[in-house]
């Protein structure tokens, strides 16, 4: 009995592992990856701007959109890799895209959603709604 007690746990530890992989759309090889489109900079961004970081997801929506990106710094320039998955029709877009930084800020060209610096945490404004906490992704 105790055997299986362990097995069982460990099946449960290892399902929650794998199942953790799974929450992130935009993956590690993916923002490491070689841009295709580097941002625009009038100021350089906000230290807290660069990394990768997901939407929490707003409990006023059903089924609210999902929004990632990852800002990343190559040299001296800036790219942004985004996903963006409409909550309604499920359509996706994943893909580095332009953007154009502006020190605390940073607008996605993709959709004019904008990111920014707030009380020590990163917001999100789209161009319907918000502002919307930011999480950092691991």
């Amino acid at each position: 009995m105790r055997s299986l007690l362990t097995a069982a746990c460990l099946a449960c530890a290892s399902l929650a592992l794998f199942a953790c992989n799974g929450l992130y759309a935009i993956s590690s090889k993916d923002a490491s990856g070689k841009p295709s489109v580097y941002a625009s900079v009038n100021k350089a961004p906000d230290p807290l701007l660069v990394g990768c970081y997901v939407r929490s997801s707003p409990s006023e929506y059903n089924r609210p959109n999902k929004y990632e990106f990852c800002l990343v710094r190559e040299g001296d320039r800036y790219a942004m890799f985004y996903y963006v998955m409409d909550g309604k029709s499920l359509a996706t877009f994943k893909d580095w895209t332009g953007a154009v930084i502006d020190g605390e800020s940073v607008t996605a060209n993709y959709d004019g959603s904008r990111y920014f610096v707030k009380d020590g945490g990163v917001w999100q404004m789209t161009t319907t709604g918000g502002p919307h906490r930011m999480l950092r992704m691991p």
